[in-house]
């Protein structure tokens, strides 16, 4: 209804009920609010549910902590089992491939076994062939000239040679000195590993559509399995070996050499639903009946009032055990395989790249009166740009004049920049043969018309010539009998080759050529003398065969290997990441992995400065660290030795347990204050922001050690706080904070964290401060309007924003506290040594407030004994326990297991 045509009665109506003013809401007329008898629970009830909630929460945390350390253990133990059997695995299949390129290949790839490089200078890649030639040469004679005599030394270290004492310091170099040859034996099975391949993909590329049809031919056997049932045993129940299944598939079957032996490659026994080894089916076995019963008790949980407090437990779901078997598994590897083949050497196909790129400069040369136009500015696109026109017979520079081609011919730049090269060296030419420019490109677009037609011609025409040819001398045996028995070089050179022999015959590629020849052999050793099976034989391998054919017809392919200088040329352009990355990784595995390597070494040797019993090791000369051998007395005095006037394990024991209360208190410490810091300096209330935080920023500008000294001398003996606290009588003369032995120094503990505190909480603070920057404010106001106050909004949107944010470095924090050398070495040095009458007994070396990483400064250069091996013992269990803890806390990081609810 239009506004003119309104009811007046009816806006007067609504006019009155908007002015009426609003006197409440009665309530009292609706039954179900009138007769409510609801009241709040009492006070103490809410309190109780309350405590009790938060008794539930607090004994779940610590049981899901618990059960944390256990799955750690589990991987801890689970890694080192399947670790070791991973290495096997991986060796196996190592070994496995290089024994089936070397079965597939011909006899060069064979021979790139021993000979590196010669496959690729026979395939036309000169450059790799030089390469992994030079490589090996050099490897051969750094094994004969240094490497040999380095192992040798390696695995006898400090024994006598030839009757007499070796000199000073030499198992410390043959130590070194191994390390380095055992990297070098590793470097050189990546290049050997990476020039047989070279040399396999040269021969396939070569053989491109043969080895696509034989993986093609093995997902069809897979798919059609029941249409072989010559693969199965007379019971039809179980499939017969690999070498029987590739004579049958040959034999039987009529198919070539190279689908056969893909063929055998299937797991055909894992076709089969077989049964789960004894400790999966016991691990099924518990998971279910522990699901079982977790599934009626999270039915229960969910239904209760504390199903949110419960939340984190509900949400795990039993996964069966994932097998590796079944048709499907094996059906789905086949097909990856096929598609990765498809992938990996579509790439060396330059047929299609070829055609489209000689068809797109010719665009440009076929049109010579433009491209003179263009070159001189002289193009209707360049007037329209406002180009100035350059005379004619001026040279102009390629790059310079591509792009006015651009414009005019609408062609990438490349063509450009290859037209304007040709125009200039024409112009150029011009003065020694008087031919003009234009007439110059005529001729040269001609002559690429030509290579174009004939790299057409060549690559569909003749080769799909050769392989119908190849089809009809599988059908014509009489024809290959005569040809066989001339011999293998006139048989292939016969078939492939221009001589006189071949006059009048259809060429077949040499390829084509050897393959008919070595099934021409096979038959003749299966069957022998007998013509009618040798050439069913034949005939029936046609039919795979024409499979072949119709890949060439339909898929035009040009095998063309990737040259020396293309592949260099790569490390500057999509493998630029490689050349980059290549100074940091030689820089991490000099700094890093070598010494980490001799690290772990030592630990199984008697590396000692001075023996357990005060004499120098043999070969020392006055005190210096001599000769050492393989030995377990390290992992023995860790154990149970006691060097030093104590038991090394309980000295461990006592440091590793001051080292994580350490770790937890320095780490936790100044991330809930740091927090609490910048929850304050953030509030919108305070003033002079920038100001705190600057005081802060500067606090983190002094370098740690001058900090740190600082306190040791305001809080040492002699320092201003100990005269103030010894004139008041307060403390006494030669003892105080950081140097007082009472109670396991106690009060030096509590200062080491009280500093630490004071050094560490900027950082968290900062980071802190730009995590409250960037959460949404209209998450505060949401929950403020649902009636959230400031406690709750800080536990259910600040903190996990922050723990989110900050889990890995939380972590990485742990772990960097466990190894603190800085805060303990400059504020106490480890001191104070164990008081008279005090429980706990030391090491000679080590200190009540020593970490692991101080006493093994201590061990090894600082101390008195030099206990090299023991050292490296303690530097592999800190590891060890580092991992551990990680793990624990990896698995409870929300950045790991909850990232998409953050997103």
């Amino acid at each position: 209804m239009k506004e003119n045509q309104q009811n007046p009665s009816a806006v007067a109506e609504v006019s009155e009920k908007k002015e009426a003013p609003a006197e409440g809401i009665d309530f009292g007329s609706i039954s179900a609010l009138a007769n409510s008898d609801f009241k709040p629970e009492p006070f103490g009830k809410r309190l109780g549910y309350a405590i009790l909630e938060k008794s539930l929460a607090l004994g779940l945390f610590i049981l899901g902590f618990l059960v944390d350390i256990i799955k750690a253990a589990f991987a801890v133990v689970r890694g080192i089992f399947y670790g070791a059997y991973a290495l096997v695995r991986g060796i196996f299949r190592f070994v496995r491939g290089i024994v089936r390129m070397c079965k597939e290949g011909d006899k060069f790839v064979k021979m790139s076994t021993f000979a590196q490089g010669l496959q690729n200078i026979r395939g036309g890649q000169l450059g790799d062939g030089i390469v992994f030639a030079a490589v090996e040469l050099v490897f051969i004679l750094f094994m004969i000239l240094f490497g040999g005599n380095a192992l040798r030394n390696f695995f006898v270290l400090g024994e006598i040679a030839n009757g007499m004492e070796l000199p000073q310091n030499t198992s410390i170099k043959s130590l070194v000195s191994g390390v380095l040859v055992f990297l070098a034996i590793g470097a050189y099975v990546f290049v050997w590993y990476s020039g047989m391949k070279s040399a396999y993909d040269n021969y396939v590329i070569h053989n491109n559509f043969r080895f696509m049809q034989a993986r093609a031919d093995q997902v069809e056997v897979i798919e059609n399995i029941q249409d072989y049932p010559e693969f199965a045993d007379e019971s039809g129940t179980k499939f017969k070996g690999r070498r029987q299944i590739y004579k049958i598939a040959r034999e039987t079957y009529g198919f070539p050499e190279l689908s056969a032996r893909y063929i055998s490659y299937i797991e055909f026994k894992q076709m089969e639903e077989m049964p789960l080894a004894l400790p999966s089916r016991i691990g099924v076995a518990i998971a279910s009946w522990f699901y079982k019963g977790y599934d009626k008790v999270r039915n229960k949980a969910a239904a209760s009032k504390w199903s949110s407090t419960f939340g984190k437990f509900l949400d795990w779901h039993y996964d069966p055990v994932k097998t590796r078997f079944g048709y499907n598994h094996v059906r789905q590897e086949a097909l990856a395989g096929l598609n990765r083949y498809r992938h990996t050497y579509d790439k060396y196909n330059n047929y299609l790249s070829y055609v489209r790129d000689s068809e797109s400069l010719l665009r440009v040369l076929d049109d010579p009166e433009l491209l003179e136009k263009a070159y001189y500015a002289e193009d209707v696109v360049s007037q329209r740009n406002g180009i100035e026109a350059i005379p004619h017979g001026t040279y102009v520079k390629p790059k310079v004049a591509a792009s006015r081609l651009v414009g005019a011919f609408e062609c990438p730049y490349n063509d450009a920049v290859t037209a304007s090269d040709y125009y200039g060296r024409a112009l150029k030419e011009k003065a020694k043969t008087g031919v003009e420019p234009i007439e110059k490109i005529r001729r040269i677009a001609q002559n690429l018309h030509g290579r174009l037609d004939d790299f057409v011609r060549v690559n569909r025409k003749e080769r799909i010539e050769g392989v119908q040819e190849t089809l009809r001398l599988y059908t014509s045996y009489e024809e290959l009998r005569d040809l066989y028995a001339s011999g293998k070089a006139v048989f292939i050179q016969t078939l492939s080759e221009k001589t006189e022999l071949a006059q009048g015959r259809v060429l077949i590629s040499r390829y084509d050529a050897r393959a008919l020849y070595r099934e021409m052999t096979y038959a003749k050793k299966v069957y022998g003398n007998d013509e009618a099976k040798v050439k069913e034989y034949m005939e029936r391998h046609s039919a795979p065969y024409s499979k072949i054919v119709e890949r060439f017809e339909t898929y035009p392919f040009h095998d063309q290997p990737m040259r020396f200088k293309k592949k260099m040329k790569q490390y500057t352009d999509e493998k630029f990441s490689v050349t980059v990355l290549t100074l940091p990784v030689l820089g991490a595995l000099i700094t890093c992995v070598v010494p980490l390597l001799v690290s772990i070494f030592i630990a199984f040797t008697d590396y000692y400065g001075i023996r357990p019993n005060g004499s120098f090791p043999r070969g020392s000369i006055n005190g210096a660290t001599g000769n050492f051998d393989w030995s377990f007395i390290a992992w023995e005095q860790m154990f149970g030795g006691a060097v030093g006037g104590a038991n090394l394990g309980s000295t461990f024991t006592y440091i590793l347990g001051w080292t994580m209360i350490w770790a937890l208190f320095a780490t936790f410490s100044n991330y809930i204050l740091g927090i609490v810091l910048a929850l304050l300096i953030n509030k919108k209330s305070i003033k002079f922001k920038k100001v705190f935080r600057t005081f802060f920023v500067i606090s983190i500008a002094v370098p740690q050690f001058i900090t740190l000294l600082s306190m040791r001398i305001i809080l040492g003996v002699g320092g201003p706080i100990h005269e103030w606290f010894l004139s008041n009588g307060w403390a006494t003369r030669n003892t105080f904070w950081l140097n007082d032995p009472a109670n396991n120094a106690l009060s030096a503990k509590i200062t080491l964290i009280l500093v630490n505190v004071w050094i560490g909480i900027p950082y968290t603070m900062l980071s802190t401060s730009g995590i409250l920057m960037n959460i949404p404010d209209d998450l505060y106001e949401s929950a403020s309007i649902d009636g959230a106050g400031p406690w709750t909004q800080f536990w259910k949107i600040t903190m996990p924003y922050i723990l989110f944010v900050t889990g890995p470095s939380l972590l990485t924090t742990f772990i960097g506290n466990i190894n603190n050398f800085n805060v303990i070495y400059f504020l106490t040095g480890g001191l104070p040594k164990p008081g008279r009458g005090s429980s706990i007994a030391l090491n000679s070396e080590a200190g009540l407030t020593d970490l692991l990483i101080t006493f093994l400064y201590k061990l090894t250069v600082n101390g008195e004994h030099k206990l090299y091996d023991v050292g490296s013992v303690i530097g592999i269990m800190t590891f060890a326990i580092c991992a551990f803890f990680s793990l624990i806390m990896y698995a409870r990081m929300g950045s790991t297991k909850n990232e998409e609810a953050f997103q």
